[in-house]
């Protein structure tokens, strides 16, 4: 059941040009992984408070943030993808066969869950390459970040709470960095299209 919600979910990243649903299968991915460290994280209070302050970080603010850009920059709820439908479903088809080869290898053949990890990843570095907008680079990143963190429980699963909590700031930072940015630009380009920013260059 975790690996069919995962796989829509990192489906939908590619295959779906609206922003509000992208932020939604991303908040869907951060709460898959959410599940798979709180094990480790509740033994003791200070894991416990990092997991719930990191948590809440990445499940509220972060999605909060961009929902609240869109919401006063309503042209930006499009992010205009660069391959038409048919060629991003036969990317989101490669990416979920790379993960399986993944989880083949003889190094990864006995842990449980590693494609699921290799295919976030994928879907988070599809996610930048396949749309235009810049919202879907900021959104790539949370989302390569909550895949590094799920292949880091899956992995090692008692990876200190306090080294997740940091991955955790750093892709905050990189996003209302990366919303700053972007807000800079919405009066140059309303669509945020990275082709048409690109001629901004001078």
């Amino acid at each position: 059941m975790l690996d069919l919600v995962l796989f829509v979910s990192g489906a939908s990243l590619i295959l779906v040009t609206r922003t509000s649903f992208v932020v939604a299968a991303y908040v869907v991915l951060a709460a898959l992984t959410t599940a798979f460290v709180a094990p480790s994280a509740a033994h003791a209070p200070l894991p416990l408070t990092l997991f719930v302050a990191s948590t809440t970080l990445k499940l509220v603010v972060a999605p909060v943030g961009i929902m609240l850009f869109l919401r006063a920059n309503p042209l930006a709820g499009d992010l205009r993808p660069s391959i038409v439908l048919p060629g991003r479903l036969l990317l989101v088809i490669g990416f979920a066969l790379t993960a399986r080869d993944v989880a083949h290898l003889s190094a990864l053949r006995p842990i449980a869950n590693a494609d699921m990890a290799a295919f976030a990843i994928l879907c988070g570095a599809g996610l930048l390459i396949v749309h235009r907008n810049l919202l879907a680079h900021v959104l790539g990143l949370l989302v390569l970040g909550t895949g590094v963190t799920l292949a880091g429980a899956i992995l090692a699963p008692n990876l200190p709470e306090s080294v997740e909590l940091g991955a955790t700031f750093d892709a905050l930072v990189a996003t209302f960095i990366g919303l700053a940015v972007v807000r800079a630009f919405v009066a140059q380009d309303p669509l945020l299209d990275v082709e048409s920013l690109q001629r901004l260059r001078g």
